[in-house]
């Protein structure tokens, strides 16, 4: 089966959710190659083709085996896959009036982005953040390192956006000035960063 695969399409509630495979079984994941599938094939003709979006999430599933469990997959035995297995990453959420994105969506053309977010019926709030595994708790801020190393995915790696960056920098500015004023940031980004959009009135306090 190729991955990531369209399990779930509720047009009715613009959700699309996608099943990213077993992180052990698939060879060399790369985390932006997946996310470049899921945009190319849907997630950019729903943005090209919608007119109003009152809710929306993108959202792909990864089935990741522990460390204990190795052992037996490394010895060609088959293992169970149990509910804490399963993670999953929302991409793109919207609902409440609140868009969640995360960092690896700014890679993408400022323009498109713009289109998007003034689609949104009634947007207030957008929080970027970096991209986590969801549930967040189990395997925090080491999850890149597993997938990594333990499950043999060199190429795994998700983005950080960077206002230090020039082009990071340009590219929210350009999205700030292209949507409604009176939309708020929030950034999960350490104090220097933070000082950085203050001064390029990204964020206002």
């Amino acid at each position: 089966m190729n991955y990531p695969n369209l399990i779930e399409e509720k047009l009715s509630k613009n959700i699309f959710e996608y099943d990213g495979g077993d992180l052990w079984i698939r060879e060399n994941v790369s985390y932006w190659d997946d996310q470049d599938f899921c945009w190319n094939n849907h997630i950019l003709k729903f943005i090209e083709n919608t007119q109003t979006i009152s809710e929306f999430l993108w959202k792909i599933n990864y089935t990741i085996p522990y460390k204990n469990q190795i052992k037996d997959l490394e010895n060609n035995q088959k293992y169970i896959v149990k509910k804490d297995n399963k993670f999953f990453c929302e991409v793109i959420k919207y609902s409440k009036e609140e868009l969640n994105l995360v960092d690896d969506i700014l890679l993408y053309d400022p323009k498109i982005l713009v289109n998007f977010i003034n689609k949104l019926k009634g947007v207030r709030k957008i929080n970027i953040g970096i991209n986590l595994m969801m549930p967040s708790d189990i395997f925090m801020d080491e999850d890149d390192n597993w997938i990594q190393q333990g499950l043999n995915n060199p190429e795994w790696n998700t983005s950080s956006f960077d206002p230090g960056n020039t082009d990071d920098l340009e590219d929210i500015k350009y999205i700030k000035c292209n949507i409604d004023s009176n939309i708020v940031f929030d950034f999960s980004i350490d104090d220097k960063s933070m000082k950085i959009l203050r001064d390029n009135k990204i964020l206002l306090v």
